[in-house]
């Protein structure tokens, strides 16, 4: 099982990196990204001299981990489980010897993948323009590693969640849109969670996109302490679980009702 998973990772990393141009060009979108909030935060800490308790040369920080991360949050399989919904290939993909949940993770591995491989490029571009904060321990660099994979099975549980909507209507686009401003909001991609209202931050705490960017960036940043870390890590653990029962019982429903198109 494992070892067909990999494999299907690999077929989809390849398929994204068969052509250079893909990874040159989602490298310098993510430059172009950076290159605009640093400017504009630059102007704001020029204007107050602060913002949400950071230093000018944490924010810089902040905004290139966020682009260099962001990936592993906003790119999902919901538009390729649409796809096949649409065009009938669901039918070959429930009938393949890896469960549907199984089929998905190994592609979404694959995407994850390349992901990593343009956001490596990014920060270490990135990192030779502007001066970047690095970890103060190697623990907490690992700890920053941790938490992002510990963040693969929420991402992929709400993907698996919107993508299902796909067997109750033919396009998800609105779906993906909702899914995505979500995260960006409430992970902290658009601001640092500090810089909201009170009542903001009280939910953001609740609900699991927090810890997809903003806490595994301000671990990096030797923001938060040993206990705390330690309470994310429970956090994810249950979200990670309670969004798989949810997928579960979703996808179970759903696949009664499935009008399968095409082939």
């Amino acid at each position: 099982m494992l070892k067909t998973m990999l494999g299907l990772a690999k077929m989809q990393f390849k398929q994204y990196n068969i052509y250079k141009s893909n990874f040159y060009l989602f490298t310098i979108n993510r430059i172009v990204e950076i290159v605009v909030y640093i400017f504009v935060w630059q102007a704001i800490y020029n204007q107050t001299g602060n913002a949400g308790g950071y230093p000018i040369s944490q924010m810089v920080t902040y905004y290139i981990l966020v682009f260099s991360i962001i990936s592993f949050v906003t790119w999902g399989i919901n538009e390729d489980m649409a796809h096949s919904i649409r065009n009938g290939q669901i039918n070959k993909e429930l009938l393949n010897p890896l469960s549907y949940f199984q089929y998905y993770f190994g592609v979404n591995l694959g995407e994850l993948g390349f992901a990593t491989v343009v956001g490596l490029a990014t920060f270490i571009i990135c990192s030779l323009f502007w001066g970047v904060t690095f970890p103060t321990s190697m623990l907490y660099f690992l700890l920053f590693i941790v938490i992002i994979i510990l963040g693969i099975p929420i991402t992929f549980f709400l993907q698996m969640i919107v993508g299902t909507v796909g067997f109750y209507s033919n396009s998800i686009w609105g779906m993906q849109i909702l899914r995505k401003a979500v995260i960006s909001i409430f992970s902290g991609i658009i601001a640092p969670i500090t810089l909201f209202p009170q009542w903001f931050q009280i939910v953001a705490n609740i609900l699991p996109f927090k810890d997809l960017v903003y806490t595994p960036i301000n671990i990096w940043l030797g923001n938060i302490t040993m206990q705390e870390i330690l309470f994310v890590i429970i956090k994810q653990i249950i979200w990670g679980m309670a969004l798989y029962i949810i997928a579960k019982l979703f996808f179970n429903h759903a696949i009664k009702n499935i009008t399968i198109n095409g082939g």
